[in-house]
């Protein structure tokens, strides 16, 4: 299974608080976290209905831990973001195969073991470890192993590095009482409950012929603790298990430290990603491409009608990530203007078809340039989306746009969205060849096609924004 960004965004969230006291507002978490403030009371709610965070509305308000970070599993923030933890649709509630074999399928049995495996691993790493990571090193020299006879019901300690685990064996006569024991002494509250579960007699005895299995835990060791692992052979045809429990290098830290070097690499491209979107913008005001407030209306337009799609068309699938990105992009739809020659674009009259012809090829350079951004996986949408908006925004509905003639749901929704807000604003601007417009003529020409076709859905949603007095005040504030 692949983790959505609201998921990554979850984590960091708990991480942050854990490690900070005290209420932390939505702005700070933003603003730390690199993450959009319209996601974040989203996220909070989730991980508030799973009892992991507390949230306090008022201007003192904010977000807490509602427990310690030593009982928040990776596990349980995973599970109440996504909808299903399972790998493979065989292993989920309903258990649907498509052979209608699961009793005796060996992939679904393969499968659920590896599922097994990975919720283990998840439920085993806290945000304790996440936001304290230890050396990636031995620690100590902590191990024991038992045998034990499973018809009998008694047991023998093989070997223990601390004569004080040999002596309570020879005192102690039952099993479940010695593990009790040991399990109270030496390990970790939190992981108590399990490591019983998964040591006592009982669940040695209800092993099918063979297995082996183990389980990460934690071990006091003073005011903190080391990570060991409890493994189990178990032979039940002959009654017998071996039970060990020993040191286990930490891996998880080791992933914490590589986690947190992507993250820092994550935020350095981003950071390139965006300043290369700012420098495109300047570079557009500063040949007179575009007015110094025009990606700020433009962004508005297009957040507005993005906004009206996702209320109005939940076919579209819209996500708030996606309004903020486009939101952020629109404005560098004609970055390839740059290298359409300056008299060209400030020619008052009409342009000639040569002319035309040089100013229709700036989607493709503006694509082409796109392309020179920053790659990588936190930017691979980002990607997608500035180079369809560059390519596709003077594409229309009915086929009659350009570069590629693209026709109705061919045409990338941001690309539509964009090429309408575009063509609106265009009619409000002066520009060497015409005069501006009023609003609400402007508005009539889109709805009636005179800038190229829209598709209804467009036209609805412009419909009614246009309409809104922040809308209308926006264009008034153009107009002057």
């Amino acid at each position: 299974m692949q983790l959505k960004s609201s998921t990554d965004y979850a984590i960091r969230i708990v991480c942050y608080l854990a490690t900070h006291n005290g209420m932390i507002s939505t702005s700070e978490l933003s603003k730390q976290l690199y993450i959009a403030t319209t996601y974040i009371p989203k996220i909070a709610k989730k991980l508030k209905d799973a009892n992991i965070i507390v949230a306090c509305e008022g201007v003192k308000g904010g977000y807490t831990l509602a427990k310690r970070a030593e009982d928040i599993s990776l596990k349980e923030i995973i599970s109440c973001m996504e909808e299903t933890m399972a790998i493979n649709r065989c292993l989920e509630r309903d258990g649907f195969c498509s052979r209608n074999a699961v009793n005796h399928c060996r992939v679904h049995k393969v499968l659920l073991d590896v599922q097994n495996t990975y919720n283990n691993k998840l439920e085993n790493i806290k945000v304790s470890d996440l936001i304290r990571p230890g050396k990636d090193e031995y620690f100590g020299r902590f191990y024991v192993v038992l045998k034990v006879n499973l018809k009998k019901n008694s047991y023998e300690c093989v070997y223990s590095h601390n004569q004080d685990v040999y002596d309570q064996s020879e005192i102690i006569d039952s099993y479940d009482e010695f593990i009790k024991n040991y399990v109270n002494r030496f390990v970790f509250e939190s992981d108590q409950e399990k490591i019983e579960s998964f040591l006592l007699l009982n669940e040695l005895k209800k092993v099918d012929s063979c297995i082996e299995e183990d389980l990460p835990y934690r071990r006091l060791n003073k005011d903190s603790y080391i990570w060991m692992e409890a493994k189990k052979y178990v032979d039940t045809d002959n009654h017998k298990a071996i039970i060990t429990l020993h040191n286990n290098k930490i891996f998880q830290n080791t992933i914490v430290s590589m986690e947190q070097e992507l993250r820092n690499k994550e935020k350095v491209m981003l950071k390139q990603y965006w300043d290369m979107v700012t420098l495109l913008v300047a570079v557009l005001n500063h040949n007179n491409v575009v007015d110094k407030e025009y990606h700020d209306d433009i962004s508005f337009y297009t957040q507005q009608m993005y906004l009206q799609l996702q209320k109005d068309y939940p076919k579209y699938g819209i996500t708030d990530e996606d309004i903020e990105i486009v939101t952020h992009l629109a404005p560098i739809h004609d970055i390839g203007k740059v290298r359409v020659p300056i008299e060209i674009l400030n020619k008052p009259g009409k342009l000639t078809k040569e002319e035309m012809d040089i100013v229709k090829q700036h989607p493709l350079v503006g694509a082409e340039m796109t392309q020179r951004f920053p790659k990588g996986l936190t930017t691979e949408k980002l990607n997608q989306y500035s180079y369809e908006i560059c390519r596709h925004h003077h594409e229309r509905y009915d086929g009659t746009g350009y570069p590629d003639g693209l026709k109705g749901e061919d045409i990338p929704l941001s690309a539509q969205v964009v090429g309408l807000v575009d063509a609106y604003d265009a009619l409000l601007s002066v520009r060497p060849y015409k005069k501006k417009l009023e609003h609400d003529q402007a508005v009539q020409m889109i709805l009636n096609g005179e800038c190229g076709k829209f598709s209804d859905e467009l036209l609805h949603c412009f419909k009614k924004v246009s309409s809104q007095n922040n809308w209308i005040k926006r264009s008034e504030r153009e107009a002057v």
